[in-house]
């Protein structure tokens, strides 16, 4: 049975080595850094699952996002959200047309599990079949990280999408504002904007001339998308006439049924070199020696997280009858603890409440920060919260009226400490 020694070299007759294999060990050598990374594109974080990405970072989620873009220069498509929230159904109906999923790409501390925020894409074939990713802006993260991140998507996409709802004109103006400094204080490698209309779409024409002003970026209206699929045209139809022609290589299918792969159709990667193989000289009278075998390279691997513990804590409070721990973007329970409502129940709920919380937010001009709920029934009241530290994860607590008290049970939920 060979053992790895076999590969070394060996001793000749007089114990010692031969020049020639001092001075051609066996080695491989890999050209290209992505390839000994094992990502082979040049994409924004790493690969762990078919919609999972990761990217661990050591600076601030803006600064390091920012780094990767200007390091990698990948084409993609940010959707930004001016009023309510559409971004995220957009994507929504681009995977869920394929039976897919929408993708998540995780950022996190270096040597640390907890991610610092995650952004959702759908990713989706050009008629050359490189792949290009579609992020939202409503990114899961603290606020001041939500802006920063939004401003930095919107900055190096090569097509900005601003989807504006039927807001008035002093609040779609305030919006506006902040996106209009960042344009004109750089850095800014976009030169297109596009304004999509969800609602009337009247005072666009101006505002887009106004949030452009003496900066080089193109702003171009859209007539109004009243659903998905024509939002979608209007946005690949940008994309392509941006690229030359619709027919073109660099083409973005214009059917949203269409856009996304179907899961187990193969992800497009780009080529890599091969590695080469230096010859090792073997004398006649010895066997070649068996091929080195493959060496896995190590991944970081992010921390564990007991949900089920949290859930149990949350399930102590006074009156509580039901407590589910929910990924916010699948609406699949993590973790139940007590009776019924059962957790996926709980999770799906959940799940529409905060969206509508988010809506009307934003709908008022008030902005979205971590969102948390409070709603009283006649017999139970319901408390969502965001679990801190957690981006992407809620926890959804049923509160029996008649024992507990819904203030109390606000504070004590807000004190059980959430898994590190």
């Amino acid at each position: 049975m060979s053992s790895p020694r076999d590969n070394l070299p060996r001793p000749g007759p007089n114990g010692g080595f031969s020049p020639t294999e001092l001075l051609a060990p066996r080695t491989q050598i890999v050209s290209d850094r992505e390839a000994y990374l094992g990502q082979g594109r040049h994409d924004v974080g790493r690969r762990i699952s078919e919609d999972q990405v990761e990217l661990f970072i050591s600076a601030d989620v803006a600064t390091s996002l920012q780094q990767e873009f200007t390091q990698h220069t990948p084409e993609f498509v940010a959707l930004h959200d001016v009023g309510p929230s559409a971004s995220l159904r957009l994507l929504g109906s681009l995977a869920g047309a394929a039976g897919a999923r929408v993708q998540r790409l995780s950022v996190r501390r270096q040597g640390h599990g907890a991610a610092l925020a995650v952004l959702q894409f759908v990713e989706m074939p050009l008629a050359d079949g490189t792949p290009v990713r579609v992020y939202s802006t409503d990114v899961n993260a603290d606020a001041a990280v939500r802006t920063q991140v939004a401003r930095v998507l919107l900055a190096f996409s090569r097509l900005g999408v601003l989807l504006v709802g039927d807001l008035p004109s002093h609040t779609l103006a305030a919006q506006l504002a902040p996106l209009h400094e960042a344009l004109q204080r750089g850095p800014w490698p976009n030169r297109d904007l596009l304004m999509v209309p969800l609602g009337t779409g009247s005072t666009l024409a101006a505002q887009g001339a106004e949030l452009a002003g003496q900066s080089p970026v193109a702003v171009h209206v859209t007539p109004r998308a009243s659903r998905p699929k024509q939002a979608w045209a209007f946005i690949s139809g940008s994309w392509n006439r941006l690229h030359g022609m619709p027919g073109g290589e660099r083409a973005l299918p214009t059917e949203l049924t269409l856009a996304v792969p179907r899961p187990g159709v193969p992800r497009p990667e780009a080529a890599t070199q091969p590695m080469e193989l230096a010859p090792l000289p073997t004398p006649a009278a010895r066997p070649a020696a068996p091929p080195p075998a493959p060496v896995a390279l190590p991944m970081p691997v992010p921390g564990s997280t007991s949900w089920q513990a949290y859930a149990d804590q949350c399930a102590q409070i006074k009156g509580a009858v039901s407590c589910c721990v929910f990924d916010m973007h699948s609406a699949e329970p993590l973790a139940h603890a007590g009776g019924t409502p059962r957790g996926d129940r709980l999770a799906q709920q959940g799940v529409a409440l905060l969206a509508q919380v988010n809506t009307a937010a934003r709908a008022l001009g008030l902005g979205a920060g971590r969102a948390e709920a409070g709603i009283s029934t006649a017999s139970h009241h319901l408390l969502l919260r965001e679990v801190p530290g957690h981006p992407g994860v809620a926890v959804h607590l049923v509160v029996s009226a008649t024992i507990g008290n819904l203030m109390l049970a606000r504070l004590q939920l807000e004190r059980v400490e959430p898994p590190k």
